[in-house]
């Protein structure tokens, strides 16, 4: 291990990579090591720096702008050139998450009281690794296209010699883009859709479910077991996506919210499925009509087609991903209770302070505690360090942003989905949020989670500040087929509730108009 940081003050200015609410340095720590250690293997090189602020459980994390511009040039590099290489990232994505779930799968949930601090250490430790590792191949895909557009960039210039267009680049790119498989996002709505059908097949029900009392809608489900024991099942199924990244978990009561939503729209659930599933295999035909009509070669097919398959896995391998933080908070609560400390400050220790904690019975509370309210974390291969107090302040200096211009009336970004739409802006950052979600409304996100997707299904368009093609909010708003611009940077900062804007997603732009 380095005495001391190589990178933490060259020339390379950073750069604001995300600001991600409700996340402690637990989980961050996990990516960070996987980007300045394990991300070498296959991408070909790691980021030479990266820092983290704090406040709370709200964090900020920047690159080295040069340094995360040259890995996703080597990537975009290897998987345009290097045969194979973008179908080989979709499958290890897959068996990684599948490993890291199931890992995750054999942490005790209860009794952990009769876990000795060595069987702590081994679940803690086991399930850093696994999932530090399993960055290897999982940020491939983000790091290419997240911060600089690099792989986009290089599809639309290729895009250019086929004889696309400007105005028409933005609508092929999407086309031809198009997943072929669906996410485990669409998957769930799919099976949640199945519940309403089976209720809008009992006429009374549909009809309670239509008026929207809760209390009487769980009141009569007592009397119709088959449809209460498949919500039941769902919500065991997908209780956890709701965990981003610190706490969350969706009940049936949130379920029976949903598909009072699902049968305020006014369609019936199955045209709705129907609707859905024609739209999918609409997708699949355009993109290769388009295909055939562009001559597109073999090389670029694949790589197209991975490109689509890329947004599919990033959905697997985030479920396995939240599944694995909510059960490791049982093994945190666990360890806070045994040592006296607040689960906060031990989602604050680092991998080294967990094993002087449960080996050793060596910690310092005082810093823990100080570092649930400010800190820095600065990571670079055989380097790393938490900053308190003073030394974070002065690092903070390191990474000040310019000051959004509030007064700007247009945004610009990237296309998530072609559209247009028009209507109030409501931001939505987390699930406590969405209950000022209506239909109609503009939301507006930093970045979008699996934790706000039913309030994405009302809006009639969605606007990031952060996120690449790839991202999140790109996915599951092609899916749903709402317009959708992604990557603003500042959407957040010079739009608030109630702002009236136009979002023309064809042209990656948003406008406000009040």
């Amino acid at each position: 291990m380095k005495e001391k940081p190589e990178f933490l003050y060259e020339a390379d200015p950073w750069m604001l990579g995300e600001n991600i609410p409700n996340c402690d340095l637990f989980f961050s720590t996990i990516w960070l090591e996987g980007f300045v250690s394990y991300f070498r293997k296959h991408a070909g090189r790691p980021y030479k720096k990266l820092l983290c602020r704090y406040e709370g459980y709200n964090l900020w994390f920047y690159f080295g702008e040069q340094d995360a511009y040259d890995v996703a040039e080597i990537v975009a590099e290897k998987i345009l050139y290097q045969e194979g290489f973008a179908q080989e990232v979709n499958k290890h994505i897959c068996i990684d998450s599948d490993i890291l779930r199931t890992f995750c799968e054999k942490i005790p949930q209860k009794h952990l009281d009769q876990l000795s601090n060595e069987e702590l250490w081994y679940y803690y430790e086991t399930h850093q690794k696994i999932h530090s590792a399993y960055y290897e191949w999982a940020w491939i895909p983000v790091c290419v296209d997240m911060f600089h557009g690099n792989l986009t960039k290089k599809v639309k210039e290729y895009l250019h010699t086929k004889g696309v267009s400007e105005e028409k680049v933005n609508e092929y790119f999407v086309v031809l883009t198009q997943p072929v498989n669906k996410s485990l996002i669409i998957l769930e709505q799919e099976e949640l859709l199945a519940i309403a059908i089976a209720i809008e097949h009992v006429a009374i029900l549909a009809q309670i479910f239509k008026d929207g009392n809760i209390e009487r809608i769980q009141m009569t489900l007592k009397d119709h077991s088959d449809i209460l024991e498949m919500l039941h099942a769902h919500t065991n199924k997908y209780y956890y996506t709701k965990h981003l990244w610190v706490t969350g978990e969706y009940t049936i009561e949130d379920y029976i919210q949903q598909l009072v939503d699902i049968f305020a729209t006014g369609e019936k659930p199955s045209e709705i499925l129907k609707k859905q599933d024609a739209s999918f295999v609409r997708a699949k035909e355009e993109r290769d009509a388009l295909v055939e009509q562009l001559q597109i070669e073999e090389k670029w097919k694949k790589i197209l087609y991975a490109y689509g398959e890329f947004m599919v896995t990033k959905i697997y391998r985030r479920y396995a991903q939240i599944f694995a933080v909510h059960h490791m908070s049982a093994i945190l609560k666990e360890i806070a209770k045994r040592k006296y400390l607040t689960e906060m400050q031990v989602r604050f220790a680092t991998l080294y302070d967990i094993e002087k904690m449960l080996l050793h019975d060596e910690y310092n509370a005082e810093e823990l505690l100080e570092r649930t309210k400010h800190c820095v974390y600065y990571a670079e291969e055989g380097y790393s360090h938490v900053y308190i107090k003073e030394e974070s302040s002065s690092l903070e200096k390191e990474v000040e942003q310019e000051i959004v211009d509030e007064d700007i009336t247009e945004l610009h970004g990237e296309t998530g989905c072609l559209g247009y739409g028009k209507g109030p802006v409501k931001i939505i950052i987390r699930a406590e949020d969405m209950a000022k979600m209506n239909p109609g409304d503009v939301l507006v996100s930093i970045a979008t989670d699996p934790d706000i997707v039913p309030a994405m299904k009302k809006a009639c368009a969605i606007v990031t500040e952060q996120g690449g093609v790839t991202s999140h909010a790109a996915i599951v708003s092609r899916e749903l087929g709402i317009p959708c611009v992604i990557g603003t940077k500042i959407a957040t900062k010079v739009l608030k509730d109630g702002d009236m804007v136009e979002v023309d997603a064809n042209r990656g732009i948003v406008k406000k108009l009040t």
